[in-house]
């Protein structure tokens, strides 16, 4: 788009309805509609850049040098497709392990993301989640009130594998905090049977 564009301004190709379209839309701070088809929303043409970017390392990275340490679990398009198929390693690692007996286990860390020096034995560690209208006490590790006038907190690193059903301990007094995907108007509603949502980790 950003070559034809060129050419277009240049006088060297007709400009169509969508270049001109992505042209009024850039000035205007916006993602052009082109760019969003099977892509992610942002708000603005710079953030959606920006994560475009960070997905571009993300991918680069784990190519090249392997696995990540800790995965930048925002970057993925089907965020709740990358965690089952986590259970689904954790599983086969276990002997007599079936899928269906596996569920959840999360566990808030103290460490930020430059803090992880090597990936965990098992499950995975994942960082670039948010708190928003809370935050996050790592000295008491749970959530506490968050600062005047501060809307979103960052979380730190958090743990993330499976345990068997059957040996999860049930606390009643332990809140399941829904985790989003970014705000998306094309997407309406936040229940979990809506596409925003993505997982609940206690």
């Amino acid at each position: 788009t950003l070559k034809d564009l060129q050419l277009a301004i240049a006088g060297t190709i007709v400009m169509s309805d969508s270049l001109a379209d992505a042209l009024n839309a850039m000035f205007q701070a916006k993602v052009p509609q082109l760019w969003l088809k099977g892509a992610w929303y942002s708000p603005t043409v710079g953030i959606w850049f920006q994560v475009l970017l960070s997905r571009y390392e993300l991918w680069e990275k784990w190519t090249r040098t392997g696995r990540p340490k800790s995965f930048w679990l925002p970057g993925f398009s089907n965020g709740q497709g990358f965690l089952t198929a986590m259970l689904q390693e954790v599983s086969r690692s276990r002997s007599g392990w079936a899928l269906d007996d596996v569920v959840m286990f999360t566990e808030v860390t103290k460490m930020d993301e430059s803090d992880v020096k090597e990936g965990p034995s098992e499950g995975i560690y994942v960082h670039g989640l948010y708190l928003e209208g809370a935050a996050w006490s790592k000295k008491e590790s749970h959530i506490i009130d968050a600062p005047p006038k501060v809307l979103i907190y960052p979380l730190p690193v958090m743990f993330i594998t499976g345990v068997l059903k059957s040996q999860k301990k049930v606390d009643y007094l332990t809140y399941e905090c829904p985790v989003y995907f970014r705000s998306d108007p094309r997407k309406r509603g936040m229940t979990a049977a809506q596409p925003n949502f993505m997982f609940a980790p206690e």
